[in-house]
């Protein structure tokens, strides 16, 4: 029992010095939630829709230091079926939250049928953040 005990501990050390020396990112977007403890951090998730016209996007969580930038872009790429060009990736939304904003975005993007990708963007951020999207078969 005494070794484990000093096992935890030598544990817990290690993870607060790597923590306050380069920082924490834990998680996969859409799948888990997001912690983060004093990182910068750039993840972007894409999702392609082919039966519909829209993407909900749910972002949340509370920016406890830093900062977090959400942004959306939509890109339509070209169609071979039907010869449609395509058009650019252009940015559809964004926004800033700074320390003691909670977020609660919860927007419906109705561009078309395309890829949207939603980028976010951590500076020196801590909190714990969830990225919600629909995927594959509701697409």
């Amino acid at each position: 029992m005494r070794d484990l005990l000093g096992f935890l501990l030598v544990l817990a050390a290690i993870f607060f010095v790597v923590g306050e020396l380069r920082g924490w990112y834990l998680g996969v977007p859409t799948q888990t939630p997001i912690l983060l403890y004093k990182m910068d951090h750039v993840a972007e998730t894409s999702r392609r829709t082919v039966m519909r016209e829209d993407m909900p996007v749910g972002f949340s969580g509370l920016v406890r230091r830093g900062a977090v930038t959400v942004t959306v872009l939509y890109e339509r790429p070209a169609s071979f079926q039907t010869g449609a060009p395509g058009r650019s990736e252009t940015k559809v939304f964004e926004r800033t939250y700074r320390a003691g904003e909670q977020i609660a975005l919860d927007e419906v993007f109705a561009y078309g049928g395309g890829v949207y990708t939603v980028r976010v963007a951590y500076q020196d951020a801590t909190g714990l953040f969830r990225l919600t999207m629909p995927g594959g078969t509701d697409l």
